[in-house]
């Protein structure tokens, strides 16, 4: 990806490789075309491309990702979201992930999740564990 990058926008003094260009210019209207999708069923308020995949292409690539998406987007839920590169850096995910266990403490109201009950397990539990490769 880097190297795709540095063709495009190379240093000054030298010229953009046009394949390279057109090569990312394709990406940005596919990446576009998919948020769109999500624009119209899901109509957010706010889109964050991030991880490695965002800080590598920045502020050079927003734009048209940003026009591609709301060119093929519902004209009312296009223009009502945004669309920004996150902030958290390459580790999004995974601060993304670690928040989910205490989304789910802060759900159950601060409080231990149930234990399971005892007795037998029910019937398609035991199908699927039956199923299930040893």
């Amino acid at each position: 990806m880097t190297a795709l990058l540095v063709a495009a926008y190379p240093p000054e003094g030298t010229d953009a490789d046009p394949v390279a260009l057109a090569v990312l210019e394709e990406t940005a209207e596919y990446l576009g075309a998919g948020l769109s999708d999500l624009i119209n069923l899901f109509q957010p308020e706010r889109i964050l491309i991030g991880g490695w995949a965002g800080l590598q292409l920045g502020t050079r690539f927003l734009p048209a990702v940003r026009h591609h998406a709301t060119a093929y987007a519902l004209r009312h839920p296009a223009g009502r979201v945004s669309i920004d590169l996150g902030l958290l850096g390459p580790d999004a995910v995974t601060v993304g992930a670690a928040i989910l266990p205490l989304a789910d403490f802060f759900a159950r109201g601060g409080r231990r999740a149930e234990p399971e009950p005892e007795g037998p397990p029910p019937a398609w539990r035991t199908a699927l564990e039956e199923r299930a490769p040893h």
